[in-house]
């Protein structure tokens, strides 16, 4: 590759010298030709202004005054071209001319003028405009013989300009020819000194590619090549072995992690079944405290109160079979099943968990309520989903939210809206909020912050949460802008209207 470099460069130097050569001598000679155009024009000039002194001397009356001035005017523009004062008329050193034919040019002019300034004396006007025809004439022809001669120089130089021309022509036309002749040659020895080398190794990095790393590539040729492909070689043995390695390694870690991953089922499994069923036997607490406390009243005041025991106690059994049906859907949870879903409005869902959580002894001293876009019906935020599972991830967020507020101050807010065709459901408090570290980490299982505190848990709220959410085609999104500043939890559900659910 340097060799053909090397050899490019040293033939454009040579077709640039040649160019530079053949255009500096075409330079020079059509300048030189371009000089005797200048005074041949010169010439004609002269001629031009001795030819009207001629017709001056014709006319009737002879104007021998005016074919005076013409005659000046000629001899005048002559010397100018000699002395090169005109602007037209540079002088020209380098242009050759014949000294005798300028002297003769100038003895001509002279002696024509000479002729028309003399008196006629006595002699016949007629023998007078006669002889001064003949000086006339006298200068007409020494100045053709003068233009001439230039122009013969301007032929020869055109000439000598036009072999020039077509020598840098052919000598370029050589070069060039010479410089692709080579570069045909280089290439052909490129091909096989880099390219075949090159497609070899490529066909074997691509066997290696399939997983053949039996085959070998031929360390011969260029010294480079050769040590790459002695390095491909044992590489590519290298890989053999540990291709090996990896498969007994894969088939052993395969079986270990299918044990595991049964063992951890069954420990995920049974840990969420005694976290989930933990929420209503709270609650199935709560509303029994609540009925026993009523109940004792009632014993004093009588039966006046009688109806708000039997819907206490109506709350204590649907939150038993809650429990009962937390367990079944739980174990469904892993085959993730689309049988038992339907149409579920989202806000009747958060209506429902904010009065079951309104009975609840130890979160009263706290704001909860739910909040619905005004631009959005109710029966555009609907979902389609297993109802039991969405309130229980409403009923999980919405825990977690009052569990981290202050008592008294504490703030729950649960708003819906419809944004872009799905449903969004955010559950936002005014509680610790969330570190930067442990908000990537929320929703792992067995995760939890709350440890060493009185309300700690198992970790598995928000994980069990996040895979009901992702079972049904949504997200959830964790964002808190610190310590001390709160958090907010976002699920996002792909929206049914009621119209969409009856087509």
């Amino acid at each position: 590759m340097g060799l053909q470099i090397s050899a490019m460069i040293v033939g454009l130097l040579l077709v640039s010298i040649g160019g530079l050569w053949g255009l500096n001598g075409l330079r020079a000679d059509y300048r030189l030709a371009l000089d005797g155009y200048d005074y041949l024009r010169g010439g004609y000039e002269v001629g031009t202004h001795l030819a009207s002194a001629k017709m001056m001397l014709r006319l009737s009356p002879p104007q021998r005054e005016l074919a005076m001035h013409e005659v000046e005017s000629a001899a005048e523009k002559f010397s100018m071209m000699q002395a090169g004062t005109n602007t037209t008329f540079k002088k020209r050193e380098d242009f050759p001319q014949d000294a005798n034919a300028v002297a003769a040019v100038n003895a001509s002019l002279a002696a024509a003028g000479k002729k028309l300034s003399a008196s006629p004396g006595d002699r016949p006007i007629a023998q007078v405009i006669d002889d001064d025809e003949d000086a006339i004439e006298a200068a007409i022809n020494s100045i053709r013989l003068y233009t001439a001669d230039i122009r013969e120089a301007v032929e020869e130089y055109q000439h000598a300009a036009d072999s020039k021309r077509h020598l840098t022509l052919l000598v370029i036309g050589f070069v060039c020819g010479a410089i692709v002749v080579c570069g045909i040659v280089l290439g052909i020895l490129q091909y096989r000194g880099v390219v075949r080398p090159l497609r070899k190794l490529s066909e074997a990095v691509g066997r290696v590619a399939a997983a053949q790393f039996t085959q070998r590539i031929d360390a011969s040729g260029p010294d480079e090549f050769a040590a790459l492909a002695r390095d491909f070689n044992r590489m590519a043995q290298e890989l053999d072995g540990f291709y090996h390695q990896l498969e007994e390694k894969v088939a052993e870690k395969s079986n270990e992690l299918v044990r595991s991953e049964r063992l951890a089922s069954v420990g995920y499994l049974a840990a969420g079944v005694a976290h989930e069923i933990n929420n209503p036997l709270g609650i199935i607490a709560g509303y029994a405290e609540y009925s026993l406390d009523q109940l004792k009243r009632s014993a004093a005041e009588g039966d006046a109160k009688s109806a708000e025991l039997i819907q206490s106690l109506q709350v204590i059994c649907d939150e038993a079979f809650r429990c009962k049906d937390i367990t079944g859907k739980l174990l469904s949870l892993a085959r993730q099943g689309d049988e038992d879903r339907r149409l579920v409005c989202l806000p009747d869902v958060a209506d429902r968990v904010v009065s079951i959580i309104g009975g609840l002894r130890e979160y009263r001293d706290r704001s909860l309520q739910v909040k619905t876009d005004t631009s959005s019906a109710r029966t555009d935020l609907c979902v389609s989903a297993v109802e039991a599972q969405m309130q229980q991830v409403v009923l999980n967020l919405t825990l977690n939210a009052l569990e981290a507020t202050a008592p008294q101050s504490g703030d729950v807010r649960i708003e819906l809206a419809r944004r872009n065709g799905a449903v969004e459901l955010s559950v936002s408090d005014n509680g610790r909020g969330i570190s930067s570290q442990t908000l990537g980490h929320v929703f792992e299982p067995f995760f939890t912050d709350k440890r060493g505190s009185r309300q700690a848990g198992t970790g598995l709220g928000l994980s069990i949460t996040h895979r009901i959410v992702e079972s049904h085609g949504g997200t959830i999104t964790a964002h808190s802008d610190g310590p001390g500043k709160g958090s907010k939890f976002v699920v996002t559900l792909p929206a049914v209207s009621a119209s969409e659910e009856k087509k």
